[in-house]
């Protein structure tokens, strides 16, 4: 063979081999999941539909790891190496907890993060993420809880006692309480890190003559949201909530991103790390639309009159 040829065949050489490395049949991805919600939570099945989207097909080329869904934060560390050991091509997480759990797991699996705040928990230098294994989603949940709490004030203008409902890891505590404070609303602080939780700091909350709660961002509260929206209904608690969605599973009014059109995001990013995309070169995303939903039918039962205002404000309403 001419030196010519053979110099040609070297250089095209990686083409051809990536080329048959996409092509390579019965290739099949495997992700794991650190959260403490189920595989049938409406946020995986999205995710997994995404995927379906993007030719990742649970079933045909896709397997998902079964022993990260529906854990307790105390669990969250064992499960991550587990998963970690077994070498899955992508690990997703869902929280705070569970992403450090899957950072001390691996430096070297794409890890895929939704978080409150993903530079503020220390799980990525910046959003521009130039370095490391780690890449996601950061929701604005600092900057967001405290937008809620003034919109549930203006939502309830004569109240005088509220809640805030938290996982005990928000530093921000202090100064929500502060600013109700500056509106003339007493404040009290509701801790919940399991379901047992959820009774007893409702009964506290109602027998302080609190008539509202604002729902902080939290991983561990969106996992135990059924519950949590359960409880505050029979007590006829008006909830502030994070998703958009949230007016829809017992909320009475919500500040934030879409649930769905997130994790469809997270789909799609799931599926650049699964075809080679370093999470290094995939700078952290934040939503870029956030909606003020109102469910006035709920605040009829519960009494409330909603002002004029507020509603002139609102995306959506339902009726």
């Amino acid at each position: 063979m001419k030196r010519r040829t053979v110099m040609a065949a070297i250089a095209a050489a990686p083409f051809f081999q990536s080329i048959a490395r996409a092509q390579t049949a019965g290739r099949t991805y495997r992700i794991g999941w650190v959260t403490g919600t189920p595989l049938s939570d409406p946020t995986s099945v999205t995710v997994l539909d995404e995927l379906k989207n993007n030719g990742f097909v649970q079933g045909k080329n896709l397997t998902v790891d079964p022993r990260g869904f529906s854990l307790r934060p105390d669990q969250m560390m064992a499960i991550a190496r587990q998963i970690a050991d077994d070498i899955v091509d992508v690990l997703l997480t869902a929280g705070g907890a569970a992403a450090k759990a899957a950072q001390a797991a691996s430096s070297t699996i794409p890890i895929l993060v939704i978080a409150d705040d993903m530079v503020g928990d220390g799980l990525v230098d910046s959003l521009a993420n130039r370095r490391g294994n780690t890449t996601g989603i950061s929701i604005l949940s600092a900057e967001l809880d405290g937008k809620r709490q003034e919109l549930l004030i203006d939502l309830l203008p004569t109240m005088k006692k509220m809640a805030m409902l938290t996982d005990g890891s928000s530093t921000q505590i202090p100064l929500l309480q502060a600013r109700a404070r500056q509106s003339g609303v007493d404040m009290s602080v509701l801790t919940i890190s399991k379901p047992d939780d959820i009774e007893p700091a409702l009964k506290r909350a109602k027998a302080d003559g609190v008539t509202a709660i604002n729902m902080l961002g939290s991983a561990i509260l969106f996992g135990m949201r059924q519950q949590i929206f359960a409880a505050t209904s029979a007590s006829n608690f008006a909830i502030m909530y994070q998703w958009a969605e949230g007016i829809r599973e017992g909320a009475l009014a919500s500040y934030g991103p879409s649930l769905t059109e997130i994790f469809r995001q997270r789909g799609r990013q799931a599926a650049k790390l699964l075809r080679g995309t370093k999470p290094s070169d995939m700078p952290i995303e934040q939503p870029t639309v956030v909606k003020l939903t109102i469910n006035l039918k709920l605040a009829a039962q519960l009494g409330i009159t909603v002002p004029p205002a507020f509603l002139q404000r609102a995306d959506e309403v339902i009726e």
